[in-house]
């Protein structure tokens, strides 16, 4: 059976929690890391609030025309309206205009391309976490059944266990925790 892959869609509180705990962060300090995770991530082409020559905040063009931040979709005017820039002006710029401009930790940017993989799974990733889970958890489903061992766990803060299964097994199901930068996985019994 296909490995069941559960979205923070599914518990909006969770979601939300997730939002709020990073999305300062990566809005006022880290927006730089956070464009470069969506350039990388989605291959759109990255934008800049400019304040003179400076890039004061930044984000990528959707095809629909829209600027992703942190905050999610933006209109140019939601955009900007944070930074309280008018006349604001809002340029293509590219990752070497954004690296001159300050010093980005790439651990930042590996952090939030995992974040914004949770936040907005049915964007269009390229090679993303999902995927590689997915395909951890199909491999592990082949071993388990293979062997009759399950990897679950009863209880979410417990160690995972081996379960000698009994072939009734569904396969796994795969959930974000809700810190939303690691995953569970645990196997399944159909209803």
């Amino acid at each position: 059976m296909p490995t069941l892959i559960h979205t923070l869609d599914e518990n909006p509180q969770d979601k939300k929690m997730l939002h709020d705990l990073y999305c300062s962060g990566f809005l006022e300090g880290e927006c730089y890391a956070f464009a470069i995770a969506l350039n990388d991530g989605l291959d759109w082409p990255l934008v800049g609030l400019m304040k003179g020559d400076v890039v004061w905040h930044a984000g990528v063009w959707a095809p629909d025309g829209l600027i992703y931040d942190a905050r999610g979709p933006l209109s140019k005017d939601a955009f900007a309206r944070h930074f309280l820039l008018h006349p604001y002006d809002i340029r293509d710029v590219t990752t070497h205009e954004l690296y001159a401009t300050r010093p980005i930790d790439e651990r930042s940017i590996k952090k939030a391309r995992r974040l914004a993989e949770v936040l907005w799974p049915d964007l269009p990733w390229i090679d993303s976490a999902v995927a590689k889970v997915k395909a951890f958890a199909d491999e592990l489903e082949a071993l388990s059944r293979k062997h009759g061992l399950w990897v679950c766990g009863n209880v979410p803060a417990n160690t995972p266990i081996l379960f000698a299964g009994y072939g009734d097994e569904g396969g796994y199901e795969v959930r974000p925790n809700s810190l939303g930068l690691n995953y569970s996985i645990n196997r399944y019994l159909p209803s």
